[in-house]
C-alpha cells in the first residue's frame, strides 16, 4: 500500500468515528474503480451532520486542491443544493459512510438525475449553435459554433434521458459502461475537428429523431423555413 493509500486509510477510519459525520463519498478515479492511475488522487466528500460546523472541520482538515488527499466539506443543504456542473462527481459512486436514516441515498439520487422538463431548452440551444455555424462568415467563429453545438448536443441528449452529462473525460466511458441509444462519438469528433456540414445535418437528424420520440419536435418546427436547410447541411 502507497503512503497515500494508507493516509487515506487511517482518515477514514478517523472521520468514522466521529459523530458530526453524516456521509463520506470518494468521488473521482477513485470512487468509480475506473480510469485510476498510480498519481490518482482522493477525493473526498465529507458532509456534516450540521452547516454550523462547516468552519470548525475546515481548519481541523486544511487541504488544497492538487492535494493528494482533498477533503471537500459539505452540510446536508450544501449537498442537496450541489451546482449542476459537479453533479457528475456523485454519478457511480457508494458512500463510505452513510448514517443519514435514507437521506443521503435520496439526496445523491436526486442531484444525480437530470430533470428532462428541461431538454426542450438544451435541444433549442444545439439547433441555434448549428444554424450559427452553418450561416457563419468567418471561419473560425463558425469552427467554434460548431464545436459548442457538440456540447450543446450532449447536454441535451443526457437529459433528454434523465441523465446528468458526464465530465468530458469520463464520457467515453460512460457510454460504455452505461450506454445511452444514442452513443456516435467519431460523429461529435470530426465536427469539433472540421464543422463539416454533412457531419452536423447527419447530427441534426439525429437530434430531431430523439427530440421527436420524447414529445419535443415543436422545438424543431419552431426553426422554419430552415428546417430542410439544416436537415440537408446546405449553408
Amino acid at each position: 500500500m502507497s503512503q497515500s493509500a494508507a493516509d487515506f486509510e487511517a482518515l477514514v477510519s478517523e472521520l468514522r468515528a466521529d459523530e458530526n459525520m453524516v456521509g463520506l463519498i470518494l468521488a473521482g478515479s477513485r470512487g468509480r474503480g475506473a480510469l485510476v492511475r498510480d498519481d490518482s488522487d482522493w477525493d473526498l466528500y465529507v458532509v456534516l451532520r450540521d452547516g454550523a460546523l462547516l468552519n470548525e472541520y475546515a481548519e481541523r482538515y486544511t487541504t488544497r486542491h492538487g492535494d493528494p488527499i482533498e477533503v471537500i466539506l459539505r452540510s446536508p443543504e450544501g449537498l442537496a443544493n450541489e451546482p449542476g456542473w459537479n453533479r457528475y462527481t456523485f454519478c457511480h459512486v457508494e458512500p463510505l459512510l452513510d448514517r443519514s436514516g435514507g437521506w443521503l441515498a435520496e439526496t445523491l439520487r436526486a442531484i444525480t438525475t437530470a430533470d428532462s422538463a428541461t431538454a426542450g431548452e438544451l435541444l433549442d440551444g444545439y439547433v441555434n449553435s448549428y444554424y450559427r455555424s452553418m450561416k457563419g462568415t468567418d471561419e473560425l467563429g463558425r469552427l467554434f459554433d460548431a464545436a459548442e453545438s457538440v456540447s450543446r448536443f450532449l447536454d441535451f441528449v443526457f437529459t433528454v434521458h434523465g441523465r446528468v452529462r458526464p465530465f468530458n473525460k469520463w464520457l467515453r466511458w460512460e457510454l460504455e459502461q452505461h450506454p445511452l441509444p444514442w452513443a456516435d462519438l467519431p460523429l461529435l469528433e470530426r465536427i469539433v475537428q472540421t464543422g463539416d456540414f454533412a457531419d452536423q445535418a447527419t447530427l441534426f437528424r439525429t437530434a430531431e429523431e430523439i427530440a421527436c420520440g420524447h414529445e419535443l419536435g415543436g422545438i424543431i418546427d419552431d426553426w422554419e423555413p430552415d428546417v430542410a436547410r439544416l436537415r440537408a447541411g446546405a449553408p
